[in-house]
């Protein structure tokens, strides 16, 4: 009970420390701005450089990126070393 008690404030502080609902919406709506009408400002998927309506484009595009990333430095590694035993 006293544990209790103790706890409490802490307890009351965590909770009230997030959003129930998530966390609030970046911008309020005025006007005709909808998340998803014709002006995008703060909402997600608004500033992204490319579109993930469609998932299999995404998926293609995404896997070629990480690829790229990922295979880079090898890539640069076999460049070097075959530079180097050209001589």
């Amino acid at each position: 009970m006293l544990a209790r008690q103790a706890a409490r404030p802490f307890v009351q502080a965590v909770r009230s420390g997030h959003h129930a609902h998530g966390p609030p919406a970046p911008v309020k709506f005025t006007g005709p701005q909808t998340p998803t009408g014709f002006v995008h400002d703060g909402w997600a998927n608004a500033r992204m450089p490319f579109n993930v309506r469609n998932k299999w484009l995404f998926a293609t595009k995404a896997t070629i990126f990480l690829a790229l990333g990922f295979w880079a430095p090898f890539a640069v590694v076999e460049w070097q070393l075959r530079k180097a035993n050209a001589h």
